[in-house]
């Protein structure tokens, strides 16, 4: 990884909250912030810019799904992963299909697996922004050849002499 990363853990149990956010105490570039509550996960979304959230599938207020359909809503670029006790796999298809959930982990987690799943989530994450970027500038560059290529047509057509060098002709106007 190579920035600070901001993720949200969303559980109805404070244990488990305490355990993720020590899994992360020792990695300087990823922020954890815990809620037991999904309106307050919502609020902090609100007022953070959270890459990644985890949230249990089964809460009193609501559901893990609902809580992510939500944020999908909102918040379309942030990574999702449900942790749950319960393996349901209709529940798994159904979060899978309709909002994108990058993994569904099952209660109780490796601690390994679970950090290093948030990691490589992360790291996909910031694949993602960096291509998007990449795509942009491909954008911005495809316009000012194209800029030139129509005031100066052929400009942009590469020629290779026999001695393999590079040469453009150019017709000038007299």
């Amino acid at each position: 990884m190579q920035r600070l990363h901001n993720i949200l853990v969303v559980d109805d149990e404070v244990s488990i909250l305490t355990a993720i956010k020590r899994l992360f105490k020792s990695f300087p570039l990823i922020n954890c912030f815990t809620t037991t509550s999904p309106k307050e996960a919502l609020k902090i979304m609100a007022n953070k810019e959270i890459d990644l959230i985890v949230t249990d599938q089964r809460m009193p207020e609501m559901t893990g799904i609902e809580l992510l359909r939500e944020v999908t809503a909102k918040y379309p670029d942030v990574i999702k992963i449900i942790l749950t006790a319960y393996s349901d796999i209709d529940v798994i298809l159904k979060a899978i299909n309709e909002i994108g959930i990058y993994k569904f982990i099952l209660k109780p987690w490796d601690n390994q697996d679970l950090r290093l799943t948030i990691i490589r989530a992360l790291e996909w994450k910031e694949t993602l922004e960096e291509n998007k970027s990449l795509q942009q500038e491909l954008k911005k560059r495809q316009a000012i050849l194209s800029y030139w290529e129509h005031k100066y047509p052929g400009i942009s057509k590469v020629q290779i002499d026999e001695d393999g060098e590079v040469y453009v002709e150019l017709e000038m106007e007299e």
